[in-house]
């Protein structure tokens, strides 16, 4: 039986219809909806009064203090852990140079001695030319290099952030230490090159007195030179010596004995009026300084009366 609410629809109807569409017409697809879309979930809870407003922002401000104190604390254990094998790298370092410079003071003394005798035995051979190498008042030797301070740690350190982690006072006695070791190394460059001069002769001769009267001349002059050197090195070996970690050192006159200086201050203290002319002199260039003596600088009444301060200049 044909319900009458429902419509009849013929066979005719049903292929007009098929018909009134193209067979070509493109099928319209039902939109799918993409499963990548961001899924926003509206909050549990929302905040009806301020009190809840400001709760949810204090747990949020919390949450990011907590998190940037964690990491501020991994931070600084890191910065701690690196400025520990900075200190100990420094520290090695330190030692090292410490058993090199007490190694360098004794080449430095037998370097003098050296130089001493043989300016005695070539001056003597330039007085008694044709004489065998076997009469001369010493064997003619020369001195060997000293060692370089090492600084690798530190020349590390400065090249990195590490030193602005250490307290300031801690850096500055670092940098003096590593500043006056290199003072001194520098003030040897020009002894090895004086001792390059002065051993150029053995390029064709091992015995000096087979050298001409020129080249025996040569040689005196070189020598001279390379002991005055070796003096001024003797002497910033001594500036490093007061430093207590270096010491014990000797004094600064045994630092530079061949050198003849102390003995000539002694000769000329003996002619007062000759040496108050000079201290006179001294006085006068020093009172033109406005800053004055420093304030270290007191040796008290010297023996003949004179200035304290000109005689300080002979005394450090």
């Amino acid at each position: 039986m044909v319900n009458d609410a429902d419509p009849v629809i013929s066979a005719g109807d049903t292929a007009s219809t098929q018909a009134a569409v193209p067979a070509d017409a493109p099928i319209a697809s039902i939109p799918e909806v993409s499963t990548n879309m961001l899924d926003v979930h509206a909050p549990r809870e929302i905040a009806h009064t301020w009190k809840d407003f400001f709760i949810h922002l204090g747990t949020i401000a919390i949450g990011l203090l907590i998190a940037i104190g964690l990491e501020q604390s991994v931070e600084a254990l890191h910065h701690r852990q690196e400025v520990r094998e900075t200190r100990t790298a420094l520290d090695a370092e330190h030692q090292e140079n410490i058993k090199r410079f007490h190694s360098n003071v004794r080449s430095h003394l037998v370097a003098l001695a050296m130089l001493h005798n043989n300016l005695r035995a070539l001056t003597y051979l330039r007085i008694h030319p044709g004489i065998s190498e076997a009469q001369l008042p010493g064997a003619v030797l020369w001195p060997i290099f000293v060692e370089e301070p090492l600084k690798a740690a530190w020349s590390t350190a400065e090249r990195t952030h590490i030193l602005a982690l250490m307290p300031a006072a801690e850096v500055r006695r670092i940098t003096a230490d590593y500043f006056q070791l290199d003072y001194a190394w520098q003030l040897y460059q020009p002894v090895i090159a004086a001792l390059a001069r002065c051993t150029a002769y053995q390029t064709h001769a091992s015995d000096v007195t087979t050298l001409s009267p020129a080249e025996l001349a040569a040689l005196i002059d070189c020598t001279e030179q390379a002991q005055s050197l070796e003096t001024i090195f003797g002497n910033g070996l001594s500036r490093i010596g007061r430093n207590k970690d270096y010491a014990p050192v000797p004094g600064w006159w045994q630092m530079i004995p061949f050198f003849q200086m102390e003995d000539s201050l002694n000769r000329a203290r003996t002619n007062t009026e000759a040496y108050s002319q000079t201290v006179r002199d001294v006085d006068a260039a020093l009172a033109a300084d406005p800053a004055g003596p420093a304030k270290d600088m007191s040796c008290g009444a010297t023996a003949n009366g004179q200035p304290a301060a000109t005689e300080c200049f002979f005394r450090k």
